[in-house]
């Protein structure tokens, strides 16, 4: 173990010699030279002040000292001359100094002190006045050596105490980056080594980082480092999951490919078998290495497919569930449904997969099934032929039956009329006999008057008598007359719309008691009560006959079925009401009803409860058609404990649109 982190941590130290180095340098390297641009900053400074100085001093000499010694001049005193250029030459960095006397156009030198040199760094001249006569001139040289050797020695000093202060404050610098900076970087790269891919460590923690409200750059970095291995260890798991799921599939589907009895193949580009299932080696009888290598087409296809099939292949064109016959070993032909799928390999095909489907034993019995129906097609023709001959005659007994069933219908229609017929017969029987006899009686009386005429022996008793009883015999005769035409006029009303189809308004309570009118005989007999419940006003733009065959039929039924033999309550509700574009009429009696047997068909034609005893059956069907077909509307029987109950619905309309 240590050799092998030696060089490690060889490499570690390296590293951090390398960046401590460089940091050092780069630190060295600006405080130097800022060090040495302050140190220019500072001479440039203290050079321009000692100029400065010197300039002060010159021009001092110039307000202190040109007047004296230009009276020193005029007066001749060398002596006093002498002193005040000595004067003049304790003043700082004064380096030349003489005094020339003028005379005419010439300038003779008079004294001179210090050291004379072709050039001198500062010089200035000066003209000595004298009561506004120039009597001398004033030469004055100052040198920047002073100035020179003092900055050198100031600048030694100032790039020595830099220097020892740029170490000092490099060095700290350097402490503090390596607390603060390079002791968690080494550790985040020695971490950063070690970390382990397929498993999860313990997260990476920085020495001395508690608070989190301090938390910088190297924390946050930190962070994502624990955040991406926790992401990579997560993922590199996840990955190897896939891969360990992946070959299970891979596995799986191996099995189910070399498991099933469908040939499954790939194809190179040159149409050879590259990899193939054993479900081949049980159709073809070769083996799977026999097979791998060799042309799709010359396996599992015959010599008249073949040139078609190549051409689709070599145009890329789909072959989906095309069946294509082959040859086995042994010379047997048997039928593959073959489908084929591209798969690519970027933008161009690399494998053809190839699924063939064994169909032989299906071709079998398809072929069988084809012969079968053949010959089920020809029996079928014949019992075609003959069920077209039972057809036509069925027909031909349905259109008798039609027939037959119209003209019972209408038999019924008449029946129901000549009953209507004999009742009213039998109903004005009585008043037309009634009138009879009051008109005999009126003859008698008038021929006892005309006796009683001719025999003088009339008298006013007998004619107050006479008259009574003519009033009498007349009030008679008139009411019994007016009832039998009222009677002549309901069966008349009846007769005509029963047997014709005339539509017009009309007022349906009208309408009903017209029939209960004409029916009023039978209703006696059977001590049948009917009671109506209709708006007086109310009127229909309908078929008046046909409504009255409705009312007649229904009325006659209950007579007939409902209440023979029947001792409880002998009664007829016939409700009337109108709502929107609907009439409704509800019908029902208090008779024994209509059996359970028969009330599912009791609309059907020669459904009767009175079958061979004189009942027809076609009451209730006469009542539907008429409901149904002519006038367009609906109508329910209501199963109820007691009695009939129907209810029939028709369209309302008030007069002709």
């Amino acid at each position: 173990m240590k050799k092998n982190n030696f060089p490690l941590i060889f490499e570690q130290l390296k590293i951090k010699r390398s960046l401590s180095v460089r940091l050092l340098a780069y630190i060295l390297l600006c405080s130097s030279s800022l060090a040495i641009i302050i140190t220019l900053v500072q001479l440039t400074w203290d050079f321009k002040q000692d100029v400065n100085k010197i300039e002060e001093s010159i021009a001092q000499i110039e307000s202190s000292f040109l007047q004296p010694i230009a009276a020193s001049l005029w007066n001749l005193d060398e002596e006093q001359i002498q002193i005040q250029l000595e004067g003049i030459m304790q003043l700082s960095d004064m380096q030349y100094v003489s005094v020339h006397e003028v005379l005419g156009q010439s300038a003779i030198p008079l004294i001179e002190l210090g050291e004379k040199k072709n050039k001198f760094d500062i010089q200035n001249t000066f003209d000595l006045v004298y009561q506004n006569e120039t009597i001398g001139r004033l030469f004055i040289a100052a040198s920047l050596n002073k100035v020179y050797d003092r900055l050198i020695a100031k600048s030694v000093l100032i790039l020595v105490t830099q220097t020892i202060k740029t170490m000092l404050v490099s060095i700290c610098i350097l402490l503090i980056i390596y607390y603060m900076v390079i002791r968690h970087i080494n550790k985040i790269a020695l971490y950063t080594r070690n970390i382990h891919l397929t498993t999860h460590q313990n997260e990476l923690q920085l020495d001395g980082r508690t608070s989190e409200r301090s938390s910088d750059e190297l924390d946050e970095l930190v962070f994502l480092l624990n955040k991406m291995q926790n992401r990579i260890v997560s993922e590199f798991t996840d990955k190897k999951v896939a891969i360990e799921e992946l070959q299970q599939e891979r596995d799986f589907s191996a099995t189910v490919i070399n498991s099933s009895s469908t040939i499954i193949c790939c194809l190179d580009q040159e149409f050879k078998i590259s990899t193939i299932n054993p479900a081949a080696v049980i159709i073809t009888g070769y083996s799977q290495e026999e097979l791998i290598g060799k042309r799709w087409l010359d396996i599992f296809t015959t010599n008249e497919q073949k040139n078609s099939l190549l051409k689709k292949l070599q145009r890329n064109e789909t072959i989906n569930s095309i069946e294509i016959p082959m040859h086995d070993q042994t010379g047997e032909t048997n039928t593959l449904l073959w489908t084929f799928s591209a798969f690519y390999e970027g933008m161009s095909i690399k494998y053809l997969i190839g699924f063939g489907h064994d169909i032989t034993a299906q071709k079998k019995i398809e072929l069988e099934i084809k012969q079968l129906n053949d010959k089920l097609e020809e029996k079928v023709n014949i019992r075609t032929a003959a069920l077209t001959e039972s057809n036509k005659q069925i027909n031909k007994a349905l259109e008798q039956l039609k027939n037959t069933q119209l003209t019972l219908v209408e038999s019924e229609k008449m029946a129901s009329l000549g009953g209507l017929v004999a009742g009213v017969a039998h109903e004005i029987n009585t008043p037309i006999g009634i009138s009879v006899t009051a008109a005999s009686f009126l003859l008698d009386e008038i021929n006892d008057l005309k006796q009683k005429l001719d025999n003088n022996t009339l008298s006013r008793s007998f004619l107050d008598n006479f008259i009574d009883r003519l009033s009498e015999s007349g009030r008679l005769l008139n009411s019994n007359l007016n009832r039998a035409a009222e009677l002549v006029r309901s069966f008349k009303q009846v007769a005509v719309d029963q047997s014709s189809e005339a539509c017009y308004s009309f007022k349906v309570n009208e309408n009903i008691h017209q029939v209960v009118t004409s029916l009023k005989h039978k209703l006696k007999q059977g001590r049948c009560q009917v009671n109506v419940n209709c708006p007086e006003e109310l009127s229909i733009y309908s078929f008046s006959g046909s409504f009255m065959q409705i009312y007649s039929n229904l009325i006659l039924n209950s007579l007939i079925h409902g209440f023979d033999d029947w001792d409880g309550k002998r009664e007829i509700f016939i409700d009337v009401t109108q709502h929107d574009d609907l009439l409704t009429i509800d019908y029902r009696d208090t008779g024994k009803g209509i059996p359970k047997d028969i009330a599912n068909r009791i609309f059907e034609p020669f459904v009767t409860s009175k079958r061979g005893a004189g009942g027809s059956g076609l009451g209730t069907h006469i009542v539907y058609n008429i409901v149904k077909q002519l006038l367009k509307g609906d109508i329910h029987y209501i199963p109820e404990t007691e009695g009939a109950h129907f209810i029939i619905d028709v369209p309302y309309q008030a007069q002709k649109a």
